[in-house]
């Protein structure tokens, strides 16, 4: 959850209900899950894919046009439910691994899904394993919470977070987009950006008066998301080089 993130889910079923208990979360949910569907529905016709830290398959199931899917995650509990809803996938596999440890030819991916993974891993380490797996002009979505955010930000200064470099010992809050560029920068082009979702910390009973400033603020800021990016989350869409 945005607002409660530290808080371990005891089953898949809760994790895919979160939006039904916050205004903040139904609001910021509704803003990504369909561009982000999107994204992946278009970019893995007829291509193999990676979703790594796949969760539920909440996105996953978005690549149903795919030549061949691998969904990886390192929670059972969270693949029980990915299993149900791609038991009519017959070109994907579920793998129960450490996102890190996930091995593979090199080379191999068209396209690898990287999004609400990287605040739980070093992310030098997830990146190791994009590389190795991802194609000549593959791409990969990424997507994490920025630091830059008026809630991530708060959240991160309260739990004394390293607001932007690597996670040693432990999960991180939020991370700087310029930071993920950078890791990526070498090896791989960037070919889209986007942010959005410009919220802030509000009790759950008052979510409903901070609605419609969140709308604002997100029309408000929506020329400028690319050169400063305020929303919740960011996403980029690099390229293999």
């Amino acid at each position: 959850m945005y607002q409660e993130k530290n808080k371990k889910y005891i089953s898949g079923e809760a994790y895919d209900k979160r939006g039904s208990n916050s205004l903040l979360e139904k609001y910021v949910l509704d803003l990504w899950q369909p561009f982000l569907k999107n994204k992946i529905a278009n970019l893995s016709i007829s291509n193999k894919v990676v979703d790594l830290g796949c969760g539920t398959g909440e996105y996953t199931q978005a690549a149903k046009n795919a030549k061949k899917i691998y969904a990886v995650d390192v929670s059972f509990v969270m693949l029980k439910i990915c299993r149900q809803k791609l038991k009519d996938f017959n070109q994907a596999e579920i793998i129960n691994v450490n996102v890190k440890d996930f091995k593979m030819s090199q080379d191999f991916a068209d396209l690898v899904i990287a999004i609400g993974v990287w605040e739980y891993i070093v992310p030098e380490e997830l990146m190791k394993t994009i590389k190795m797996i991802t194609k000549n002009r593959g791409r990969v979505i990424v997507v994490f919470p920025n630091i830059y955010n008026d809630l991530n930000w708060m959240r991160s200064f309260i739990k004394m977070s390293p607001c932007g470099g690597s996670p040693e010992g432990g999960k991180q809050i939020a991370l700087k987009p310029n930071y993920i560029r950078k890791i990526f920068k070498k090896d791989f082009k960037l070919l889209e950006s986007a942010s959005f979702g410009v919220v802030s910390w509000i009790p759950k009973k008052l979510q409903f008066l901070a609605l419609p400033v969140w709308k604002f603020c997100d029309f408000l800021w929506s020329p400028f998301q690319k050169l400063l990016p305020l929303g919740v989350n960011t996403y980029y869409l690099f390229e293999r080089k």
